[in-house]
């Protein structure tokens, strides 16, 4: 959608609806659109709310005028955004890994990783008796951590994909491969099988990780040769080019149900040869 439809958006209506405006053109960028969105409002002095969604922050600054906020009053903005998604992420971790340590059953697939496998489908489009073990937001030391909830539902085989949460963090390959390492005996030493899902390559908005991840990617690849086990380039099927293309996810990282079929698509072939 053009600047001047989106401008129209703004000018005919209260409030939009970004979920609308999205599937209304899937070939533009999201976050662009909506960041032109908000350039244009502020430009023609309109006062349409962007989306019916409040936010946080929204909430937050709600009392404060923008061009007069004090510093104290800045400082406790920061603090108090800080102190709820810290929070807010550690105890997801720890009521996430409570809750698969005990309700565990027997299975012979676990799927795991951080938010692009904790939202995927499996359960729906595999009919193979799996584990979901993912978990948004976590990092390849995270996961180090709770490695247990994999061993605990006593699988054949774990597919592991993680590691662009790492990067978008600060993290280095090198610490990466060194978690994956580690994870990899750990099931190695439980005769578990593993698969190891190249890490995927993130879109526009994220694109200065993708030498990174091409450079993962070498490491993990070279590790699953010395240990012998299977390696699976997702890129290869979603993202040919070296990103992650817009007909696959709508923020340049999360997957779209076209990209995870035909993720799925490939485990399937790979499966029927494997169970």
């Amino acid at each position: 959608m053009n600047k001047d439809k989106l401008l129209q958006q703004l000018r005919e209506n209260e409030c939009l609806d970004l979920i609308e405006l999205y599937q209304s053109d899937t070939d533009q960028h999201f976050y662009s659109s909506v960041g032109a969105l908000y350039d244009l409002r502020e430009q023609h002095q309109l006062t349409a709310r962007i989306s019916r969604f409040k936010t946080e922050v929204e909430n937050l600054t709600r009392d404060i005028d923008a061009e007069a906020i004090t510093p104290e009053q800045f400082k406790q903005l920061t603090r108090t955004l800080d102190l709820n998604q810290r929070t807010q992420k550690v105890a997801r971790y720890i009521q996430t890994q409570d809750n698969h340590m005990t309700f565990a059953k027997p299975v012979d697939l676990v799927m795991f990783g951080d938010s692009i496998t904790e939202w995927g489908p499996w359960h729906d489009a595999i009919s193979i008796p799996l584990a979901n073990r993912g978990l948004g937001g976590d990092t390849t030391d995270g996961m180090l951590r709770r490695i247990e909830v994999t061993t605990v539902c006593q699988p054949k085989l774990v597919c592991v994909m993680a590691g662009i949460n790492d990067l978008a963090q600060g993290y280095s390959v090198e610490e990466i491969t060194q978690n994956y390492e580690q994870m990899l005996n750990f099931w190695q030493a439980r005769d578990i099988d593993i698969w190891v899902q190249s890490t995927l390559y993130v879109g526009q908005r994220l694109s200065q990780l993708n030498p990174l991840v091409t450079e993962l990617n070498s490491n993990l690849q070279r590790l699953c040769q010395e240990k012998q086990l299977r390696f699976i380039d997702v890129n290869r099927i979603l993202c040919p080019d070296g990103g992650l293309p817009l007909q696959c996810s709508a923020d340049d990282l999360h997957l779209n149900a076209f990209a995870y079929g035909q993720w799925i698509a490939h485990l399937h072939h790979l499966f029927v040869e494997y169970f």
